[in-house]
């Protein structure tokens, strides 16, 4: 394959224009849907499987994550990666535009970092998917390293978040600590693509894609992604929670290729500069934001009548 044609280019800009396209059907669904809780993970995924909205947002996304696949097999990394950042202003625009989601002078400045820090960590990247390591691709270690700490804090934020929205008074968790949690999932499951990306560079197989540890990877990760972002979009700002979940995904991506693939950092001082700044603007734009978000319009009536029907019933 040519990564230089346009069309790659296209499919990578594709690719992560359809996660968003994706995030505001989730948006659209979590509106209509019983609250749903991130202790109850078997009522939370019956709930979006049977919401055809959502069941299509689902569709979309691993459509997405397929044109990824692609993308990362036919480019350099840093041509496929900062695309990401492209999309992201796309959907700022969007969210600001049609669903007349505000930020504020200080989120705005947050939501420009993280586009930036995006782009740097894009654009530092310097492994094709040939040149990655995959010769011990069912290594416990690597997998376990790059998943226990994921799930933790997705574990974590589930138990908080609950607990806090139960109370009258409390203040709901922010979207800033879902988006954490969901973008290290997301992160770890762009590297399984990166993974699959690289199967198929080296055996052009589809059964050595399937003996591989990636595909799994991504559907256990990218169902825990997709839970907390459905939780996340219930409770705050589609905008907030996509800010962090790019950044904070890209950054796990970047940190998750180094220890399963054993991918160097770059040693070029452009490059290396631009990874280090690049880690930088993400520590920054994570703190920077608010710790408290405003809660969706309705989320807490939609709870609050959900609550009393369980009572009553």
């Amino acid at each position: 394959m040519d990564g230089t044609s346009p069309g790659w280019a296209i499919t990578a800009f594709l690719g992560t224009s359809v996660y968003f396209i994706s995030f505001v059907l989730f948006r659209a669904s979590a509106q209509r849907m019983q609250p749903l809780r991130g202790s109850r993970p078997i009522h939370a995924t019956v709930s979006m499987l049977s919401d055809p909205v959502w069941f299509a947002g689902g569709l979309l996304l691993f459509v997405g994550l397929a044109c990824q696949i692609i993308a990362f097999a036919a480019l350099p990394s840093n041509v496929a990666q900062p695309f990401l950042g492209i999309s992201l202003l796309l959907l700022l625009g969007y969210t600001s535009a049609v669903l007349r989601e505000r930020l504020s002078r200080r989120e705005w400045t947050v939501a420009a970092l993280a586009v930036l820090a995006v782009v740097m960590l894009g654009l530092s990247g310097t492994s094709d998917a040939g040149d990655l390591d995959i010769g011990g691709a069912w290594s416990p270690a690597p997998l376990v390293l790059v998943v226990v700490p994921p799930a933790c804090v997705a574990g974590l934020v589930w138990l908080v978040g609950d607990r806090r929205a139960g109370g009258r008074h409390a203040q709901p968790l922010a979207g800033v600590a879902y988006g954490i949690s969901a973008g290290l999932c997301a992160g770890v499951a762009e590297a399984g693509a990166r993974g699959i990306a690289a199967v198929w560079s080296h055996q052009d197989s589809v059964a050595a894609v399937a003996a591989s540890p990636y595909p799994y990877l991504i559907l256990g990760m990218a169902g825990v992604t997709l839970i907390q972002l459905q939780v996340a979009l219930q409770r705050c700002r589609l905008i907030i929670v996509a800010i962090i979940i790019a950044v904070s995904g890209r950054a796990a991506l970047v940190l998750s290729s180094t220890v399963l693939y054993g991918e160097p950092w770059p040693t070029e001082a452009g490059r290396l500069a631009l990874r280090c700044t690049g880690f930088a603007v993400v520590l920054l734009a994570v703190i920077a934001f608010p710790r408290h978000d405003a809660p969706v319009p309705g989320a807490f009536s939609r709870r609050s009548a959900a609550l009393r029907r369980a009572r009553n019933g």
